[in-house]
């Protein structure tokens, strides 16, 4: 029972590790996407700008210590600041998840559970395949709406460009791209792990 439950508590770590790395990687991924989706021209001004405005939303939402969002070029309105709210509190979350069941992952390597759960690991891998395929079969834009209706219990997310104008520049493609980020990130990890297993096998064998 023991056992199950640091096997369980790794994989809410590891889901909250790629969701954390996911958060931070989605910032560079968004310069990128600055000069592919020329947001500059949709937002109606210089690239510099622009990504000075997305840094002040990124830093509103990953630093605890900011506790109201001011973007100098992008009014917002209370909905609109409302679901930010929710989201930083989600991101907070992520964050703290994956610095306080640290200890459970490194019992679970040291206790070498990787050799009892070898099989489960493979399980946990296909989650994320799974719905990425539901994704893809739905089409993401309904994949997009399922997920924020499961996450969010409002409508705030539902943003009006011509009171929100920033979800002019956050587009469909983005949010895709962020998803696939954190599939390939989950992935990884749980990759990783599963081949220590796999030579830890070998070596005891």
């Amino acid at each position: 029972m023991r056992d199950r439950l640091i096997f369980g508590l790794t994989i809410l770590w590891v889901i909250a590790l790629s969701v954390s790395l996911t958060i931070f990687i989605a910032i560079p991924l968004f310069g990128a996407e600055m000069s592919w989706y020329a947001l500059a021209d949709v937002a109606k001004m210089s690239a510099a700008k622009l990504w000075e405005n997305y840094l002040a939303l990124m830093n509103y939402l990953i630093n605890p210590f900011v506790g109201h969002l001011h973007m100098p070029d992008f009014p917002s309105s209370p909905s609109g600041l409302q679901h930010f709210t929710e989201v930083k509190r989600l991101f907070m979350i992520a964050f703290g998840l994956s610095l306080i069941l640290i200890p459970a992952f490194v019992y679970f390597l040291k206790e070498h559970l990787l050799l009892v759960f070898h099989n489960g690991l493979r399980v946990v891998m296909l989650f994320p395949l799974a719905i990425g395929g539901v994704a893809w079969l739905i089409g993401f834009d309904r994949f997009f709406v399922a997920f924020h209706e499961l996450l969010f219990r409002n409508d705030a997310w539902l943003f009006d460009p011509t009171t929100d104008p920033i979800i002019n520049v956050l587009p469909e493609q983005f949010f895709m791209h962020t998803f696939l980020v954190f599939l390939l990130v989950y992935e990884l990890i749980f990759f990783m792990m599963y081949h220590r297993g796999t030579l830890f096998m070998k070596r005891k064998y």
